[in-house]
């Protein structure tokens, strides 16, 4: 990726953010990205509601899941994701269709619809929906698990050299935790861009400087720095470890729960 020819602008400081309850009229500035918590361990009365908005190829996708587990999980996921949307968009939640790119990112389906971007990310009973006007965004979420073992057998296929480099400072938790944020800022960045796992993610570096990715040229062997894009690691989700990916540095962040998650702060929350 080359750089542009203007001068990179400073990134973005905030303050911690807290997940909150969206205020009633919710709106969305051009320079304000949403991320929404749900939770995904949904009541049956509730998911029987949500499926009923389902498309019939969304449907098909649910009965495939072996375990009755995953299939609500998807059809949760899916679910909410049509009455977020749908509040942005003042439509019926069935009533949205969704396309998708060359490397599956979806989009909304109608023309007059696809000014509002959005990506969707879910693991185990979390689900994370960043959303954004004329901006690509990606994000991504990962269950803690305490498998070490495991993570280390996986360190060689997700982290580029500096990341190794970084990550062999920490031991045990100090390490984990690290390497599932920049597992995460990966994640998010590359469903951002929309190219997914055609990016290898050895050749893509979030250890440095914070908030920006690097990518390696293979040309040249060289890490360059891509300045349309900034990473973010989100508020702590008790058990899981999030990140957020947006172009530009312009922008500022809202993090909200979808109604039926208790919330200590009922309003919402920016950062500057």
């Amino acid at each position: 990726m080359k750089r542009t020819s203007e001068a990179t602008p400073e990134p973005t400081t905030t303050r911690a953010l807290e997940w909150c309850t969206a205020p009633p009229e919710l709106t969305l500035p051009a320079r304000t990205i949403h991320v929404w918590r749900a939770d995904l361990g949904l009541e049956a009365r509730y998911l029987r509601r949500l499926e009923r908005n389902l498309s019939a190829d969304e449907r098909t996708r649910a009965s495939r899941f072996r375990f009755a587990r995953d299939r609500d999980r998807f059809v949760g996921a899916r679910g909410l994701l049509r009455e977020i949307l749908a509040l942005y968009l003042n439509a019926e939640p069935g009533r949205l269709s969704f396309g998708y790119g060359a490397h599956g990112k979806p989009f909304l389906g109608r023309e007059e619809h696809r000014t509002l971007r959005f990506n969707v990310s879910h693991s185990l009973d979390a689900m994370l929906l960043a959303i954004a006007y004329m901006r690509e965004v990606g994000v991504d979420v990962e269950g803690v698990h305490n498998d070490g073992a495991a993570m280390e057998e996986i360190y060689e296929t997700v982290l580029s050299e500096p990341e190794k480099q970084t990550l062999a400072r920490f031991d045990g938790e100090d390490k984990r935790k690290t390497f599932l944020q920049y597992w995460t800022l990966k994640e998010a960045y590359i469903k951002g861009d929309g190219r997914g796992v055609a990016l290898p993610l050895q050749r893509i570096d979030v250890s440095s400087p914070q908030g920006r990715v690097a990518v390696l040229k293979e040309a040249t062997g060289e890490w360059q720095t891509c300045p349309r894009w900034e990473l973010r690691t989100l508020a702590a989700v008790p058990g899981y470890v999030a990140a957020l990916a947006a172009e530009g540095q312009d922008w500022r962040l809202a993090l909200w729960r979808w109604p039926g998650e208790s919330s200590k702060n009922p309003e919402g929350s920016q950062a500057p």
